[in-house]
């Protein structure tokens, strides 16, 4: 890095910072609960939140997407951070790791389509049918 050592160590903790926020905000959104009060995920103790301005955490609240506002707060840290010399790495390495978050929020994006698909009744009631006559005919074929 080209830059200071406080300035890198402020740059490093607030990604971690941000990335304890996205993990929570995620969980909470595939949890699928009816409110924010139901949900476990939001009972998540977060790496130091009080460090994040209180405006952002206001502009967050109130974001319909908010798994995906903090993923552009985290590219757009990655991104000044660039400028500032923070990040003196070469521009294949650097374009990796947006690729790798990209990959995420798709991986985010898939399990939040099949949280919110129903599991078919006839087919969980088929499951445990067969289930139950598993556990009953096992003891008899055994005995034979």
């Amino acid at each position: 890095s080209k830059a200071g050592e406080d300035t890198v160590l402020g740059f490093q903790n607030l990604l971690i910072r941000l990335f304890s926020m996205l993990h929570a905000l995620a969980l909470a959104e595939i949890e699928d609960s009816s409110t924010e009060e139901e949900s476990a995920a939001f009972n998540y103790e977060l790496i130091d939140i009080e460090a994040i301005d209180t405006e952002s955490l206001r502009t967050l609240k109130s974001s319909d997407c908010k798994v995906e506002l903090v993923f552009q707060w985290i590219q757009q840290l990655l991104v000044e951070n660039i400028e500032t010399g923070v990040l003196a790495i070469p521009p294949p390495i650097l374009s990796r790791a947006f690729q790798e978050l990209a990959t995420g929020m798709v991986q985010f994006h898939d399990a939040l389509k099949i949280s919110s698909i129903p599991f078919p009744f006839p087919y969980a009631q088929t499951c445990d049918f067969l289930l139950l006559l598993h556990s009953f005919g096992t003891p008899f074929v055994m005995c034979q």
